[in-house]
């Protein structure tokens, strides 16, 4: 079964599953030394498993959503990057995130679990035999989930200030 790409372009695209193609992927992991799977129906999996990963911030993106039901959290309005005074236009989608979901692509292509499940049992400390003792890490205590410091650097602009969750501009009056 043939998986389909249907790339969000800012125009609020139905069914958009993807903010870049299969060859923008190939191509940004090629120019990093990166050789994705040779099936096109693979590099579709990976780019839609970085759409859900792009899609988790939601709550931390700047702006909202530009038209109500878009299938996708791009396009968005009052966006303002790198401290412009000029809204980043609603009907367009920031070259940071582009880049951020081919970085996780790529990611991905590296055996990187971008979005793991974890369990108790993954995560066991100390085992005794007899009496039976187990103890297990806490994951989220002991800091285990993946780092992609690419993918966040990338998507900082587009948080704005982590202290509040909105972008901080300069008013002038």
């Amino acid at each position: 079964m043939a998986i389909t790409i249907t790339i969000e372009d800012g125009s609020n695209v139905a069914n958009a599953n993807s903010f870049v193609t299969i060859a923008e992927a190939r191509t940004y992991a090629a120019e990093r030394g990166v050789t994705l799977s040779a099936t096109d129906d693979d590099v579709a999996i990976q780019l839609i498993k970085s759409k859900d990963y792009l899609e988790s911030f939601a709550m931390r993106y700047q702006g909202e959503i530009a038209n109500e039901g878009q299938s996708l959290q791009w396009p968005r309005i009052d966006v303002y990057l790198y401290g412009s005074e000029t809204a980043f236009p609603s009907n367009a989608i920031p070259k940071e995130l582009k880049a951020a979901q081919n970085a996780t692509v790529v990611a991905l292509a590296q055996g990187v679990d971008i979005m793991p499940n974890y369990s108790a049992s993954d995560f066991v400390m100390r085992e005794k035999v007899g009496p039976i003792e187990t103890e297990y890490a806490d994951p989220t205590k002991v800091g285990i989930v993946p780092t992609l410091t690419a993918v966040d650097s990338l998507l900082a602009p587009l948080f704005g200030s982590t202290a509040t969750g909105f972008a901080l501009r300069t008013l002038r009056v």
